[in-house]
């Protein structure tokens, strides 16, 4: 098992919260192998975990910053740094992203400042920052369940059975990786050059070993959310 994932572990055993990794490290956990380089590590917590995760971030060490918004001149997040998980400004996260001290420099570069200086705004450094020996940035995404369901981000009406939607290996929860591709098939992996790329060789990648009900979920996730087709993904599939 990766490296990374032995320290996701290590870094969650006691957190006191439901949580599983997703994205690309997700597809590694299901294939038992490397698929290819990734570009951030990434977890997934219930919505109603959300204030308990960012406070045990907080509290060991990291800094949680919520996106906010984007400058649409020049395709750029914004960002600001959650001091009090009781302020209502970030409550409407999707996600946030949690970076140790040392490699913020490396990520987010400070821009401004937000209501009156309450909030300092920050923006992305490079997005060709990669996951070292020693993990220093996560992307928590708050996801959603509902009785024993998955309700997927992509459209609430897609829905997994949690024990199929949340896979382990080891002991150590993963995202199961029909959904994983369900994501990668929206706009912003297929229309990306960052991530079209990798799209692309995680599909290749997964499809063949996925069971014939997985891979039926999926393609009926997929139809759901382009019933018009989609250009290239209907040939990859």
């Amino acid at each position: 098992m990766h490296d990374s994932i032995l320290q996701a572990q290590e870094i969650f055993k006691d957190c006191g919260f439901d949580y599983a990794i997703c994205g690309g490290f997700a597809l590694d956990m299901f294939a038992d192998k490397v698929i290819r380089e990734h570009g951030d590590f990434d977890i997934l917590v219930f919505k109603e975990d959300k204030h308990r995760a960012v406070q045990f971030m907080i509290d060991n060490g990291w800094d949680v910053f919520g996106r906010f918004g984007e400058n649409g001149a020049v395709w750029q997040f914004l960002f600001y740094k959650v001091e009090d998980i009781n302020d209502s400004f970030w409550d409407d996260c999707g996600g946030v992203w949690a970076i140790t001290p040392g490699c913020l420099p490396n990520v987010l570069e400070r821009i401004d400042r937000l209501q009156g200086g309450k909030h300092e705004v920050y923006t992305y450094k490079t997005r060709k920052w990669h996951v070292q020996d020693e993990i220093e940035f996560i992307e928590i995404a708050f996801d959603t369940k509902k009785d024993n369901d998955y309700v997927t981000l992509e459209n609430p009406k897609i829905t997994r059975p949690l024990n199929k939607a949340i896979l382990h290996r080891d002991g150590v929860p993963y995202l199961a990786p029909e959904i994983v591709l369900c994501y990668k098939s929206g706009k912003g992996s297929i229309e990306s050059a960052y991530a079209k790329p990798r799209t692309i060789a995680d599909f290749k990648a997964i499809m063949p070993m996925l069971s014939d009900e997985s891979k039926t979920w999926l393609l009926d996730a997929i139809a759901a959310i382009y019933p018009d087709g989609y250009g290239w993904l209907d040939g990859l599939i």
